[in-house]
């Protein structure tokens, strides 16, 4: 199913206009994302710019990349009355536990022991994948995009690339964080997206460990 125009209300934004922002915001080029979410550059640069009309399975993935809501892309695009509504009761989701920060740096080790008893709280997600588990994002060091109190869903087998939303661990102290990895040359950074706190370089002293890529951000119901 294709969405066929691009401009059904002029007071909402435009799929691609939307789209475009939230990858500008991310710092990702196409190429960068087009490697994550398996679509040419050509294609993501046309959907951008109002030539292509995406499929529902394109968008899709392009959600899933930038960690974006498709209710809420078509929702803020004025589409969502106009295509088939999108149905949380379809959806294959499942509960992962809501662990807590101290926990998240230890998640290689307890991952496979972790009973369900071991968390307070539970949520209903969608993303797949072995011992995913969610977080509730503390300070606002990540705003605008994620703002303390929401929860961040994590999959600790998926390979962060530079651009990706992590939780990292420094092994020194033991504290978990969360931030956006960036690489300029050979020199890696964890970047606040909050511009009033200062990116971290992680030299060659600093030792650290990925936790778990984020994958989503996820609504309480």
């Amino acid at each position: 199913m294709s969405i066929k125009k691009f401009n059904a209300d002029p007071k909402l934004k435009k799929i691609g206009e939307y789209l475009r922002e939230r990858r500008l915001k991310k710092d990702l080029s196409y190429r960068e994302l087009a490697a994550y979410v398996g679509l040419s550059h050509t294609t993501i640069k046309n959907i951008e710019e109002g030539k292509t009309s995406p499929t529902l399975d394109m968008l899709y993935r392009l959600c899933r990349g930038l960690l974006i809501d498709l209710e809420d892309l078509l929702r803020e695009s004025g589409y969502l009355s106009n295509i088939i509504p999108v149905k949380r009761e379809g959806r294959a989701v499942r509960k992962v536990p809501v662990i807590s920060w101290v926990m998240a740096g230890k998640w290689h080790e307890v991952c496979d022991s972790f009973q369900p008893g071991d968390a307070d709280e539970w949520i209903e997600t969608d993303v797949k994948g072995k011992n995913v588990f969610a977080l509730l994002v503390k300070g606002d060091s990540m705003e605008p995009e994620f703002h303390n109190g929401e929860i961040i869903i994590v999959n600790p087998h998926v390979e962060a690339q530079p651009g990706d939303f992590v939780v990292v661990k420094n092994e020194d102290n033991g504290e978990a964080t969360f931030k956006q990895l960036k690489k300029y040359g050979d020199t890696w950074v964890l970047h606040p997206l909050n511009p009033k706190y200062p990116d971290i370089i992680l030299k060659k002293n600093f030792r650290y460990r990925i936790v778990g890529k984020v994958v989503k951000k996820e609504k309480r119901y």
